[in-house]
């Protein structure tokens, strides 16, 4: 099952969403860049806005009770060969066992199909493609394992070791260990570790090559970020950090010979791996360097800037000017199909409004590499002012073909970290989100945005106990080749806004979908579920108190 949407990620315990609401505001308005029973019960959810019946779509709603548990972790997957993923909830039990259930869709219901128990040392888990059928991938010191359904038992995978650091309150997270590496259209391994990544592709019968490490150690082992007490060493690979190793992974087709190869940033060069005939890597690097002056490979760098410095002036901003230009990534922005290469600049005084800046040198192919101009191409200044240091979440950019004509666009979404930001957020329990769209014409961005949208929940002044957090995602729910917008209006309703062609690129008016918002705006995520090109949404409800529960909304 594909998962690259770039909202498929893991869900957050009962006791991590509490601690999370409790650090929540501080970080968002102050980081911004640095954060066994089934009910068959459904019913049509009807868009109440009338639009052309082209476009017109609606959801039917299903919800699964997912019984009471420590930890849940939610996936999907077409794990039993059916026609509709599964759901799979990967549990830590009151006595810390951890396991496995699977909902299976069967006459327009949902029911448990599958309970087993997972290996007590299980630390993450993943769902992978291996020879045309998905697999739950766990992982445990040594090793990476897949899950047999008829067997209900763990087999072998690969032997793999990485220094990765389990923390108390992520359970057994969802970690995304999969990319296809050489672009032959099967999923491959890449599990980073600390002073390098473990490579593995995947073969045309659904092995596996011996995995290889390739790339660099992270630059900033013996750093320490921010106010920790401890050095980046240290603290290792955790399901937070581990986004911030597998920004470094970077691909392009470099000699040019139609193969797609790996390229990490190394001090003062980049190390690149070639891909061979056979669609494996070499384990010798060549180099090259290029006359474009930057600092580092990744946003997150600009974490271990800041060690060190007293928080009030980081916060307000009551400190220097710092500038930091680091590599964001390699990707082809003219539609020429040759990479070009992005550097991003922040540059501010208080961490939480780093303004950003988006510098792209075109490549040009030669006999046997690519050549980037050395002056600026291009330049895309979003307006918002939180930057990002977490590849996912709040204050983020999405590179993406927004309206399905082949060309890439460029999403960038802001929190609003400012006076009447801070004030909506603590008075009026509401986050306030700016997104800024660049639709690429005749082979280039334009200097402004193409188009707009302020996000602004309802106000609640009566709330007491938690911060309406709007979710936000991008998929294709009318099956259209067009990006739909997302967002949660307030507690009990999600707008929906469908693309449109040209510029505008979203309707104006939304489709109004009652469903309850999750407190954790993380905890809710676009799936295609039964193969039909169309985006469903899972949200996910963890309770202190009652069994936990997923609501799907299946598009129609």
């Amino acid at each position: 099952m594909k998962k690259r949407n770039p909202l498929h990620r893991r869900f957050f315990s009962v006791a991590e969403r509490t601690r999370r609401y409790q650090r929540s505001l501080f970080f968002i308005l102050f980081f911004g860049v640095f954060l066994s029973s089934c009910s068959g019960r459904s019913n049509e959810v009807v868009a109440p806005t009338m639009i052309p019946a082209s476009t017109e779509f609606t959801f039917k709603q299903y919800e699964i009770k997912t019984g009471i548990a420590k930890h849940q972790t939610v996936l999907t997957g077409f794990l039993l060969g059916g026609d509709c993923a599964e759901i799979v909830m990967v549990n830590i039990e009151e006595n810390d066992n951890r396991r496995l259930r699977i909902y299976a869709f069967s006459d327009d219901t949902w029911t448990s199909r599958l309970d087993a128990t997972l290996r007590p040392e299980v630390l993450f888990v993943d769902v992978i493609n291996i020879g045309g059928r998905d697999r739950l991938i766990t992982y445990e010191q040594g090793r990476l394992n897949w899950f047999d359904p008829d067997s209900a038992k763990e087999r072998v995978l690969v032997e793999v070791t990485t220094n990765y650091n389990a923390t108390g309150e992520s359970g057994v997270p969802y970690v995304d260990i999969s990319r296809d590496v050489n672009y032959d259209g099967l999923d491959d391994l890449v599990v980073p570790d600390i002073d390098g990544f473990w490579i593995a592709t995947q073969l045309p019968d659904g092995s596996f090559t011996a995995p290889i490490k390739l790339g660099p150690p992270d630059p900033f082992l013996d750093k320490i970020a921010l106010d920790d007490s401890r050095s980046y060493r240290e603290v290792g690979i955790t399901p937070l950090t581990v986004h911030w190793y597998l920004s470094r992974v970077h691909q392009m087709d470099y000699d040019q010979d139609g193969r797609s190869d790996l390229v990490f940033w190394n001090a003062d060069h980049f190390d690149v791996y070639r891909q061979d005939t056979h669609g494996m890597f070499s384990t010798v690097a060549e180099t090259f360097t290029v006359d474009i002056p930057f600092d580092t490979d990744g946003a997150y760098s600009i974490a271990f800037d800041f060690s060190g410095e007293n928080m009030f002036s980081l916060i307000f901003g009551f400190r220097k000017n710092t500038k930091r230009r680091v590599l964001h990534t390699f990707r082809d922005l003219n539609g020429d199909n040759v990479a070009d290469l992005v550097i991003h600049s922040l540059e501010g005084r208080s961490l939480g409004k780093q303004r950003s800046l988006y510098e792209v040198h075109f490549g040009t192919p030669t006999s046997n590499r690519i050549v980037f101009a050395r002056d600026v191409s291009m330049t895309i200044r979003p307006r918002g002012t939180a930057g990002g240091l977490q590849p996912w979440g709040y204050s983020s950019q999405w590179l993406e073909d927004l309206d399905g004509d082949g060309d890439i666009d460029i999403l960038f979404k802001d929190v609003k970290t400012g006076l009447v930001g801070m004030s909506r957020a603590m008075i009026g329990k509401s986050i306030a989100i700016d997104l800024e769209f660049y639709r690429m014409e005749n082979d280039r961005h334009p200097d402004k945005p193409t188009t707009m949208r302020k996000i602004r929940p309802d106000l609640d002044i009566f709330e007491k106990d938690r911060v309406f957090f709007p979710v936000v995602l991008l998929g294709d729910v009318n099956g259209d080749g067009r990006a739909d917008l997302l967002v949660g209006k307030h507690w009990e309703e999600l707008h929906v806004f469908l693309g449109v062609p040209g510029p505008e690129l979203l309707a104006r008016k939304p489709q109004k979908i009652a469903v309850a918002m999750p407190n954790d705006e993380r905890n809710a995520r676009l799936v295609d579920l039964n193969k039909d090109n169309k985006q469903d949404l899972l949200i996910y409800y963890p309770s202190s108190t009652d069994p936990h529960r997923v609501v799907l909304l299946i598009a129609r």
